[in-house]
């Protein structure tokens, strides 16, 4: 794991979590942080980034922590409720379509990696070296 409790607790400074919980919430903070950087591999990071990194999955873990980690399978934080004619929904549109996935996702955890250009889709391509005069 990338993220141990001492980490957290003491340089990040997370909300509380369990130890025995920590284990789970770090590998599925982790998972996550992954995916949404296309899965480039940590360690030919330049160190900035691996900072950053490191700063977006203790996000992901205390997101965890205080909204426990069954938002990462429903995706919803809000309940629903009603006033009169006012019905706040939870994790819904108008149309009646799910969008909690947008809230799987620390908001720490995407300002953490936003400057880093690893929310960048783009795969970078290889370089073949200029032939000059190939084509004659």
């Amino acid at each position: 794991m990338l993220v141990d409790y001492a980490l957290y607790l003491q340089c990040y400074m997370g909300e509380p979590i369990a130890p025995e919980d920590f284990t789970r919430a770090s590998a599925k903070a982790e998972r996550v942080i992954k995916k949404i950087t296309h899965g480039r591999d940590y360690n030919s990071m330049p160190e900035w980034q691996q900072q950053a990194y490191k700063e977006a999955i203790c996000a992901q873990i205390e997101y965890y922590a205080v909204y426990g980690t069954e938002i990462s399978v429903s995706g919803n934080t809000a309940p629903e409720w009603t006033v009169g004619k006012v019905h706040v929904g939870g994790g819904r549109s108008d149309s009646g379509t799910a969008t909690g996935a947008a809230t799987m996702i620390a908001p720490g955890a995407i300002a953490a990696l936003e400057q880093t250009g690893l929310l960048n889709p783009d795969v970078p391509a290889v370089d073949f070296p200029r032939l000059e005069g190939w084509w004659r």
